[in-house]
């Protein structure tokens, strides 16, 4: 047999490199590097040196995946180029089926065909409010919605939602009332639409419903009614990878055709052809997630090799995936899942297998594990140390109950008997699959949260496996192997040296309060000069909603190098500032609570008073707690919701608030911010925590005028993003976060700023 050796790694990873730097390449610098590598690649072709056309080759093809990444301009009637926001009727067709999130949440992904009658393109993501109707994907349907841009949290190393969107060419986003939808034809899902409900729907009827959601999650990767502790387990066990469909389910659909098509007596051809259509069919249920397509063009290519009697080679497989995903859509070269999946494929295709099956076994997990660690850690902040053994055990049992749900998916089409039968099978082994989970997520430290590993860390942590690599292919070369084994263990000391630098340096001698976007709420992060951490507020959360204190504070936190807070202060119950805290308790060690009796303390050098206006019987913003912080000549006063009686109170108490920095009462409401308070703290900066396009008004342009009115410098979180503020006691800077702009305010007469 010939083989299919078309060495096509090196084409998709520049084409990759191309993608990751096109938004700092010029569009007329990549033509002209697109047009000066092609002719160089002719003219090397043409003086019969065929061998060193390879680096031109790959600068052109470089440029083609930078010219493919570059954002085309919308077309004139595409819905991002209307005045947003509006309210408008929308008249689209649903390019999905519905993600239903809650009995009275769901979310819908249109393409748009016109808006209050108008023709327009695009598509658009609505959120539903209240139980919503039956709707089908490819069905027309009519809503008055409510169309904005994308929001997110726009914090230092957190992620960014909107940007997200953007790659996958979403612009507008909207929410409606589902009472507003309106049909426009009658539901008629497309088949892949219905064996996914069908399959859903047989899970839900015939098992509990945390079994029915584990279930979905490893056969369809519908993890929408899986429970969140459920979810929590299997991420703190390292094992969350198996309810993410990729090419261990396909390997298993593709096998287990195989097998069955050899048993009936058919041939090697038309199993593999068998293996060919289920395969295909089943990523058309699915649904078109990155690591599904990797695994399905994988299969395909080395099924086909059957056919056509050829051998296929693994890494070609891989990286014609690639090419294909990235040719298509460029932006998920920045997804986890399309990151996640080929770092891991890579790292099982790459790494040397010992024999037998316990060792092999665990050198793939080791392998899997050692190549997807800087995208977890970049991504997720996250360091299984138990997910190597936690493997063992919960990849044959997901195997198994995947192989089961499939036969029950067929079983449930054929008979109640026959469903009953697989159904009875799976459900212990959907239980064993949950025990493994929460007995390695109760492992103590069976995750790890670590800063998000910088550029040169990961540069060093692939220069280290790479070595690795080959010193263990060149062990037996007297010279070479020990000294790539010696460059692989330096290179993997400076990648923990690298990654560990934000933990190294805190604590040094600088006050740092950060006020962080996290839409219509607080949430303040105070670094004392020794480096401690304590968190005033974390923003909204709770049930249904989006926690702000787990998507936004901690990402914060961790990749500032904070893994342990000193304190925690909750200034009263509103759900936009105490929302966030349960998750903060949940996932960092926290030496201190805080609340309105606290004393004043020093921590690190920074004085810190928590102040609780006197407001008996008064309402609760007004019985908020503020903290003040004095380093030096510098002072923050965080004034969480108290509005003017609680003001009032405090000063006729006669309580010191004199402040360089204020951060504005109740999101800079007209009922906070009045002109005797502001005339005690005399703020030079005043910073409003304030969600964009919130119902509230918020802030009053009356608060604005006041705050102009003592010369304060207003800097605003729905606008600027994160504002950072830091202090050596004599100078201060503020930062804003989404254009970088910094401001320097001198407190010292001596000092030159």
């Amino acid at each position: 047999m010939s083989r299919l050796a078309l060495p096509l790694a090196p084409l998709a990873v520049a084409f990759a490199a191309g993608i990751a730097l096109a938004p700092w390449i010029p569009p007329h610098a990549m033509w002209a590097v697109l047009a000066a590598a092609l002719a160089a690649s002719v003219l090397v072709l043409v003086l019969g040196q065929a061998v060193h056309a390879l680096v031109p080759l790959l600068a052109a093809i470089a440029m083609l995946g930078a010219l493919r990444a570059t954002p085309a301009p919308l077309p004139p009637d595409h819905v991002g180029r209307l005045p947003l926001p509006i309210t408008a009727r929308v008249e689209a067709r649903l390019a999905a089926e519905p993600i239903v999130w809650a009995p009275d949440r769901a979310r819908l992904a249109l393409d748009v065909e016109r808006v209050d009658g108008v023709v327009r393109t695009g598509r658009i993501l609505i959120g539903l409010y209240g139980p919503p109707p039956p709707l089908a994907e490819g069905q027309r349907l009519a809503i008055d919605a409510r169309l904005e841009r994308p929001l997110g949290f726009r914090d230092p190393g957190v992620f960014d939602a909107a940007a997200r969107l953007a790659r996958e060419g979403v612009h507008v986003t909207g929410s409606a009332s589902a009472a507003r939808v309106v049909p426009l034809e009658p539901p008629a899902p497309p088949w892949p639409a219905r064996v996914r409900r069908f399959a859903l729907a047989a899970f839900a009827e015939r098992l509990p419903s945390a079994s029915a959601g584990l279930l979905g999650g490893l056969v369809l990767s519908d993890r929408t009614t899986l429970a969140a502790e459920v979810q929590d387990a299997f991420r703190r066990a390292g094992i969350f990878h198996v309810l993410a469909v990729s090419g261990f389910n396909v390997a298993l659909l593709a096998g287990a055709v195989w097998t069955l098509t050899r048993a009936a007596g058919g041939g090697r051809r038309t199993a593999a052809a068998g293996g060919i259509v289920a395969v295909l069919g089943f990523a058309a249920v699915v649904g078109p997630e990155p690591s599904v397509i990797r695994a399905t063009i994988m299969a395909v290519l080395v099924l086909a090799a059957v056919l056509l009697d050829r051998e296929a080679s693994v890494t070609n497989s891989l990286a014609l995936a690639a090419l294909a995903i990235l040719a298509l859509r460029p932006g998920d070269l920045l997804d986890p899942g399309f990151q996640l999946s080929f770092a891991a494929t890579a790292g099982i295709v790459i790494a040397p297998m010992p024999r037998g099956t316990l060792a092999a076994s665990l050198a793939v997990s080791l392998a899997a594990q050692l190549a997807v660690l800087p995208v977890a850690l970049v991504h997720f902040n996250q360091l299984s140390t138990v997910g190597l053994v936690a493997n063992l055990a919960a990849v044959p049992l997901a195997g198994a109950a995947t192989v089961l749900g499939l036969l029950a998916v067929v079983a449930a089409a054929v008979g109640e008997v026959a469903a009953a039968a697989v159904f009875g099978a799976v459900w212990p082994v959907l239980l064993l699959l949950r025990a493994v989970a929460a007995l390695a997520a109760a492992v103590p430290g069976a995750v790890i949260r670590l800063p998000a590993p910088g550029p040169g860390a990961i540069v060093a942590y692939v220069t280290a496996l790479t070595c690795g690599l080959a010193a263990w292919h060149w062990r037996a070369r007297r010279g070479a192997g020990p000294a790539l084994a010696a460059l692989a263990t330096l290179a993997l000391l400076m990648a923990v040296a690298l990654a560990a630098l934000p933990i190294l340096i805190r604590g040094d001698g600088r006050l740092r309060v950060t006020v962080l976007d996290v839409g219509q709420g607080d949430a303040i992060v105070v670094e004392t000069p020794d480096g401690r951490a304590i968190v005033v507020d974390a923003g909204a959360g709770g049930p249904w909603r989006l926690d702000a204190g787990e998507r936004a504070v901690a990402p914060f936190l961790w990749n500032r190098g904070v893994l342990a807070l000193h304190a925690t202060l909750t200034t009263h119950a509103d759900i936009d500032h105490a929302g966030g805290m349960a998750a903060l308790h949940r996932l960092f060690a926290v030496t201190e609570r805080w609340d309105d009796a606290a004393p004043p303390r020093s921590v690190g050098g920074a004085l810190l008073t928590p102040i609780a206006p006197d407001v008996p019987g008064g309402r609760r913003n007004d019985r908020a707690v503020m903290l003040r912080v004095e380093l030096g000549l510098a002072s923050v006063l965080l004034a969480s919701d108290v509005e003017a009686a609680g003001e009032r109170a405090l000063l006729e108490a006669g309580v010191p608030l004199g402040a360089t920095v204020l951060k504005v009462g109740h999101h800079g409401a007209a009922t906070s911010s009045t002109a005797p308070f502001l005339a005690a703290v005399r703020p030079t900066v005043a910073i409003v925590s304030v969600g964009a396009r919130n119902p509230y008004g918020h802030p009053d342009a009356g608060a604005l005028a006041r705050l102009a009115a003592v010369g304060a410098r207003v800097y605003r979180t729905d606008r600027d993003g994160a504002v950072l503020v830091e202090t050596d006691g004599r100078t201060l800077t503020v930062t804003r976060w989404r254009d970088g702009s910094v401001e320097r305010v001198c407190l010292d007469p001596e000092t030159i700023c």
